[in-house]
This record gives structure tokens, C-alpha cells and sequence, in this order.
């Protein structure tokens, strides 16, 4: 028999031992196992034993295998990031994942933005007070994209069981790691002096803080995608604390920003920290490029060439898949499809296989000029890539009469005839060969918005090279377009492929007009982001006096035709003059402007100083056009500067709580919403629509 005092003993030895080990295992018995797939590993995991009421962090743990990686928010040349769709409790709610800062991968020319190793990627959940009871479970959906010399998809779905508490300590084995992963997390450095500029090809930043001082390394990660040429090098000019950065812009860049966001990685030592910076347009002398070392001389002069065959072959089979593909894109596949129509009711094999060929020789031809027009602006210095024509307010505002025009058509409203099935324009209404090759150029002119599997890899070495291997590899991008028409040229017998016709051509034809239809809303929304609503119902009022001239079309008569000549010459002058009367209007922006809070108007209050607040919004027209005429005029800047005026920026351009509430206690539900406060007193209102004597006599 064992003796009392020692069984006492040893369960006072034991208890311990057990307890550490429960408290040990009751948080990991509360979670699901990782998930595997070949390429990634992956799990929900909590920094804590329990959940409370009040923001909790959960993260999605990703450790991908050796040699494989998944992306960050902005993936780079290709990849997709990570995505969550939670399956959450009533009460319970998720936040967007914070990225940490990712590393660069490359492959060839490209370079991507991600993670290769273990990485967390934090999400911030919210427990209402009122939810009560036992365990939670958090369940999400986690998708992926892991790469390596090929890619793989992935998708898992997850659950995470944690009990609910009061308070929650902090979990012994995921806490650190939790602690390690927000130190990657961009800190905010948007106050920081930041500008850009856009010129000769590339983009360059300026920014300054004390943070960049003694730095050994800065990588920049621009937030977004085809804004760089992402494997392009950075070049740094570094003076202390002041730094500028140049890199070359993308293929696919467009247009400047009204702000560059991103995140600038910061290596002193073998400390990195991350800073998300926002820069606002400015003059930045950019960081020349470094001087090219001549070869060694035991390098044989041959040797580059041995590699040029093979890797020139390859470059010319990515164009021809990239122009295959682009049959698909939205941009393109309504031009085709009506064109298979014509294809379908056109006359003998012979007839049908010299349409094909005009319209192959359309394509090609448009593709070779566009190429050439690009090296030739390219050389004189501007930095234009595929669809550089869409740069311009006019081109972009033709593009979108045509289309609407071809639109009405399909849907009926006016008959051109077989010539304009062939969607070539005023010149594709041509019957026969002409129509066809003009069709050609239309099906380039409108896929010119989209960038298909493989293109860009291609263009992006074709305008690097000489202009005869540029023009080779656009000439195959035209080609790969024409390729399924041409084939159905060498070989007649494809043809009976096509459906025959019938009855339901006619229904056909008409559904093609929708997609049309959103590309004309597509082409407004560009034409806003290029100048202002000004021109956009400039063109807007020209789409109506197209449709009133279509609407004509059929009828006959001197009365007919005058007033459809008047309406087109209208809808034209209209595009030409709006961009014209732009010029010079938009006026300088000489005052700084702050975001604006409620505790940063009670400070600037409690100093006595005037205060302007804006809220507005990106899709608010009322609140730009109310930035064009009053608040970016040189009268209303100057006012603001003579009486030291604090402006704050309320932006709704998303859902804000905060505003939503400030907006309410001043009896409104949208914006704009314009407050003067003057010397510490309450606000004035001032009406939704200004004049810059509006807002000067607020100030005074």
C-alpha cells in the first residue's frame, strides 16, 4: 500500500508536468489540420487560446515547398495573389488581408512580387458584444496561385474552432511568429514628402524621410500592376535622407495616376522595414541609366548570337498564340463573330477564300503600322505601349461612336446592308474585298484595349530590338488574329464547320450588340479618367446625335440628308472641340490639402485656425465639377493661402463610417458636403454647388 504522504508528493510532481501539456494541446485540438497540396501547405491560425468581443487576428498560413512561391496583392508580370471568402458566424466579420512586404521572383524577363517561404497573411476579424456562447468556428475559403517553372491553382477550404472568452492570452507557439510577420507590415510613411513624375519611358519618385537615411538597400513595390516594367532595374540616386527612384514603365502603361501608392523596403543592416508612401505628381529629375561596360575581350563577339535563333523563334510562337487568343477576348469577339456571319452568307468557296485573305491582309497591315507608329514615337521619346492610340481623348471618343453606331445597327435601328456586317466602319460597308480588308483594321483597332495570353512578353521584346525584328513579331501577332479566318481560306472544307444560316443569324446579330454597348461604356469610363466631365458630356451628347443620324438613316429626302449631315458634323465637332476648350482649365492646385478627421478638426480648432473640409468622392461628378470651376482655381488657392486655411479631405470614394456619420449630423446622405469653420467656431454649411466667390467670401 502506498503511503499518503507519498502518493501526495508525486501528484504534486505530476500535476504540473500534465497541465503544462494540456494547456499545450487544448489550442491545438481546437484547430483543424493543415491542408497539403503538392505545392503548398496551409492552415487558419490565431495568435491567441480564445476568441473575444473586439478585433481578433487570424491569419492564413501559406508555406509553400521548395522552389515554389504565391503572390502578393500586386503578383507582378503574371500570378494571382491569395484570396479569402470567409463562412463566418451572425456577429462575427473579416477585414482585407494585410499584406507583408513580398520579395521578387524572376523567371526569364519576367519578375513577380511574392513569398517563397512560411508567410502569414493577417486578417483582422470582428466579435460584436452581443455574440455569446460556446466555441466559434471560422471557416474560409483560401485560393492561390503557386509557381515554380509551372503554375498551379489552388484552392482549400479551412476552419478555425476557438473558444469565447472575456480575454484571450496569447498562443505559446503562433504568438511570436505573429509578432515576427507584423513587423513586415507596411507602416504608414504617406505623410512623408512624395512625388513623381512620368517622362522619357520611365516613372521616377522622389521622396524624403529621416527613416531612408543610412539605408543599404530600398526596393520599391508599386501597389499598382501596369504602372512599371516590373523587371526592369530601379535606379537609385540616395542623398541622405532624400531619394530618388527611376524605373521603366510598363508595356501596358496608359495613362499617369493622380497618385502613386505604394510600398518602399528599407534594408540598414539587418534591420528591413517597410513603408507604404504616397506620391502626388511633381517635378523629379529621374536617375540615369548606368553606363554599359564594354564585353570582356575573351568573350567570343559570336557568342550572344549563338542564343538569338532559338530564343527569336520563341518570342514569334508567343505572338502567334497571343494573337490566336485575342480572338477570344470581349473586346474582339463581337467583330469576329459578325464576320463569321458574313462568312456564312457569302457565295462560292472562291468568293469565301478571297475575303479571308483581304481580310488577313487587313490585320496584318494594321498590326505592322501600329508597330511601326510605336517605334517610331518610342524613338522620339515617348513612352507608349500597345493601345498607346487609347491615350488620346479623341481617338478613345471616335472609338466610341463607332461602336455605339455599330451597336444601333445590330439592334436594328438603321440597315446598312451586308457591307457593314462586316464591322469595318464607313469603309467596311464596301462590298466585297474592300469591306474585308477594312474589317481587318477595325478587329485591330478594337482589340487594341486587351492583351491576350503571351503578348506581352513578346512586345516587350520586340521593342527592344531592331525595327525589322519588331515589325516580324507585330506582323505574327497579326497573323495568330487572322489565323482561324485564313485557315478557313487554305481550307474550303472548314468551312462546313459554320453553321448554316438561318433564322437565327438575325437574333445573333442583335445579341452581339450588348457586348458593344458595354464597350462604349468601357471607352466613357476612359475618356472621364483622361480630362473631366466636361468632355465626357460633350461625347455623351455627340453619342445622341449619332443615334438621331442613324435613326435617319433609311429615310430619303433633302430634309433626310441635311439633317443627317448636320447631326454627324455636330457629333464631330463635338469631339474635337472638347478637348480643345479642356485646354488650360484645369488651374493650379497651390495649397496642401490633409485627411480629414474629427480629432484633427478639433485640434486645428482649439488653435483658432480656419478650416475648409470637402468631403467628396471619386464618383461624385458634382464634386469635380465643383474642383474644376471653384476649388482648383488660382483665385480660391490664393484665398486659401492668404488666410492660412487648413483644407480636409473627407474621401467617400469608399465606404467610410466615419464620414457616413459626420455626413448625417449635418442632415445629409451623400456628398458633396462643403464646411468653413472660422476661429474656432461651429461650422457654416456652404451650398453643393460653388463658385470660387462662393467659397472666398466663406473664408472672410
Amino acid at each position: 500500500m502506498i503511503h499518503r504522504s507519498r502518493f501526495l508528493s508525486a501528484l504534486q510532481a505530476v500535476l504540473p508536468a500534465v497541465a503544462l501539456t494540456v494547456c499545450g494541446l487544448l489550442p491545438t485540438a481546437a484547430r483543424a489540420e493543415p491542408v497539403s497540396t503538392p505545392e503548398v501547405e496551409a492552415e487558419l491560425i490565431a495568435d491567441s487560446t480564445a476568441l473575444h468581443p473586439g478585433t481578433n487576428w487570424v491569419a492564413l498560413r501559406l508555406l509553400p515547398q521548395p522552389g515554389w512561391h504565391v503572390y502578393w496583392e500586386n503578383p507582378g508580370d503574371s500570378g494571382i495573389p491569395t484570396k479569402l471568402v470567409w463562412t463566418l458566424p451572425d456577429g462575427v466579420s473579416a477585414g482585407d488581408i494585410r499584406w507583408p512586404y513580398p520579395h521578387r521572383e524572376s523567371l526569364g524577363d519576367l519578375t513577380n512580387y511574392g513569398y517563397s517561404q512560411e508567410t502569414l497573411h493577417l486578417v483582422p476579424i470582428r466579435i460584436d458584444q452581443t455574440v455569446t456562447g460556446g466555441p466559434l468556428t471560422l471557416a474560409a475559403r483560401a485560393s492561390w496561385l503557386a509557381c515554380k517553372d509551372i503554375c498551379v491553382p489552388g484552392k482549400v477550404d479551412l476552419q478555425l474552432t476557438l473558444p469565447l472568452a472575456d480575454e484571450a492570452t496569447a498562443d505559446p507557439v503562433w504568438a511570436p511568429i505573429f509578432d515576427a510577420t507584423r513587423a513586415r507590415l507596411p507602416r504608414s510613411g504617406r505623410e512623408w514628402p512624395a512625388r513623381f513624375e512620368v517622362a522619357d519611358g520611365s516613372i521616377s519618385l522622389s521622396v524624403e524621410s529621416a527613416e531612408l537615411d543610412g539605408a543599404d538597400d530600398i526596393q520599391f513595390f508599386p501597389y499598382a500592376n501596369d504602372l512599371v516594367r516590373h523587371a526592369a532595374p530601379q535606379r537609385l540616386a540616395a542623398d541622405g535622407s532624400h531619394l530618388r527612384l527611376s524605373q521603366d514603365l510598363s508595356e501596358y502603361f496608359v495613362l499617369a495616376p493622380e497618385q502613386v501608392e505604394g510600398v518602399l523596403v528599407v534594408t540598414k543592416g539587418q534591420q528591413t522595414r517597410a513603408w507604404e508612401i504616397r506620391a502626388e505628381p511633381g517635378t523629379v529629375p529621374p536617375v540615369a541609366e548606368p553606363a554599359v561596360q564594354a564585353p570582356p575581350a575573351q568573350l567570343p563577339a559570336s557568342a550572344p548570337a549563338a542564343a538569338a535563333p532559338p530564343a527569336f523563334v520563341a518570342v514569334l510562337l508567343f505572338a502567334l498564340l497571343g494573337g490566336l487568343i485575342l480572338n477570344l477576348m470581349p473586346c474582339v469577339f463581337p467583330v469576329l463573330s459578325l464576320k463569321a456571319l458574313s462568312l456564312v452568307k457569302s457565295g462560292d468557296g472562291a468568293e469565301r477564300r478571297r475575303q479571308t485573305y483581304a481580310y488577313s491582309a487587313g490585320v496584318i497591315a494594321s498590326c505592322v503600322v501600329v508597330a511601326a507608329a510605336m517605334i517610331g514615337l518610342r524613338g522620339a521619346g515617348e513612352a507608349i505601349g500597345w493601345g498607346f492610340q487609347l491615350q488620346s481623348p479623341v481617338f478613345v471618343g471616335a472609338l466610341a461612336y463607332v461602336m455605339f453606331a455599330l451597336g444601333l445597327s445590330l439592334s436594328g435601328v438603321a440597315q446598312f446592308g451586308m457591307g457593314l456586317m462586316n464591322l469595318g466602319g464607313g469603309l467596311a460597308q464596301k462590298p466585297g474585298l474592300t469591306g474585308s480588308f477594312f474589317t481587318g483594321v477595325l478587329a485591330v483597332v478594337v482589340a487594341s484595349p486587351c492583351t491576350a495570353p503571351f503578348m506581352g512578353s513578346a512586345m516587350g521584346y520586340a521593342m527592344t530590338q531592331p525595327a525589322y525584328v519588331a515589325l516580324t513579331v507585330f506582323a505574327t501577332l497579326g497573323l495568330g488574329l487572322a489565323l482561324p479566318f485564313l485557315l478557313i481560306g487554305w481550307f474550303p472544307r472548314l468551312a462546313a464547320l459554320l453553321p448554316r444560316p438561318g433564322a437565327w443569324m438575325e437574333t445573333f446579330k442583335q445579341v452581339m450588340a450588348f457586348p458593344l454597348y458595354l464597350t462604349v461604356v468601357w471607352l466613357l469610363w476612359v475618356l472621364l479618367r483622361q480630362t473631366d466631365p466636361q468632355m465626357l458630356s460633350r461625347v455623351m451628347v455627340g453619342l445622341v446625335l449619332v443615334a438621331f443620324a442613324l435613326w435617319l438613316w433609311n429615310r430619303s429626302g433633302p430634309l433626310a440628308a441635311t439633317l443627317k449631315l448636320g447631326a454627324l458634323s455636330g457629333a464631330v465637332a463635338l469631339l474635337f472641340v472638347a478637348p480643345v476648350a479642356g485646354i488650360g482649365a484645369h488651374a493650379s492646385t497651390a495649397y496642401t490639402t490633409e485627411s480629414w478627421s474629427t480629432q484633427r478638426v478639433a485640434e486645428l480648432r482649439a488653435e483658432g485656425r480656419t478650416i475648409f473640409v470637402d468631403f467628396t468622392a471619386d464618383w461624385c461628378l458634382s464634386c469635380k465639377v465643383n474642383e474644376r470651376i471653384a476649388l482648383r482655381s488660382d483665385r480660391v488657392a490664393q484665398a486659401f493661402h492668404d488666410n492660412d486655411v487648413a483644407v480636409l479631405v473627407g474621401d467617400w470614394t469608399r465606404s467610410d463610417p466615419a464620414i457616413t456619420e459626420e455626413l448625417a449630423r449635418f442632415g445629409r446622405n451623400g456628398v458633396p458636403l462643403y464646411l468653413v469653420y472660422r476661429n474656432g467656431q461651429d461650422a457654416e454649411v456652404l451650398p453643393q454647388l460653388l463658385t470660387p466667390d462662393i467659397v472666398i467670401d466663406a473664408l472672410q
